[in-house]
């Protein structure tokens, strides 16, 4: 059974193993490390029991969050890890009186882009070849974060 809470600094190792087997460009440790450390950030993490079966990393100022990062190991995908996540993500935003959600998603990546629409996210638009390994235009996507 998946359950969702904050990620702390000593699971980071975890969240940056993950992440490189899932992403063509990997953030390193280190990114992890200092991501966590800067003020207006937070992680969350959905765990199977003591394995983390994904994260969302999210950016926030004033009234805006940012999704900079969202993965899911490939077992437990089409499970509701994605889901959990995105529902502990409102929530944050909730609390933080926090009204749009922002994103980028590689212009390919159909699956994510499928779900961020299911989750309430329109197309605001393309940045031409943001992306690289490979290069890839982003789709920016955004949503009101309570509704």
């Amino acid at each position: 059974m998946l359950y969702v809470k904050e990620i702390c600094e000593r699971e980071l190792p975890m969240a940056a193993l993950l992440e490189r087997k899932i992403f063509s460009d990997p953030w390193s440790e280190k990114a992890f490390f200092e991501t966590l450390q800067s003020p207006g950030t937070i992680m969350f993490g959905a765990w199977e029991g003591e394995s983390l079966a994904g994260y969302v990393i999210v950016y926030y100022v004033l009234d805006e969050a940012e999704i900079v990062r969202l993965a899911v190991k490939e077992s437990c995908r089409r499970k509701g890890a994605a889901g959990q996540l995105f529902l502990k993500v409102k929530e944050f935003c909730a609390e933080k009186n926090i009204t749009d959600i922002f994103l980028e998603v590689r212009r390919s990546n159909v699956p994510a882009i499928t779900f961020y629409r299911k989750h309430g996210f329109q197309t605001d638009g393309i940045r031409k070849n943001f992306y690289t390994n490979p290069t890839e235009d982003a789709i920016l996507m955004s949503s009101k974060a309570v509704k």
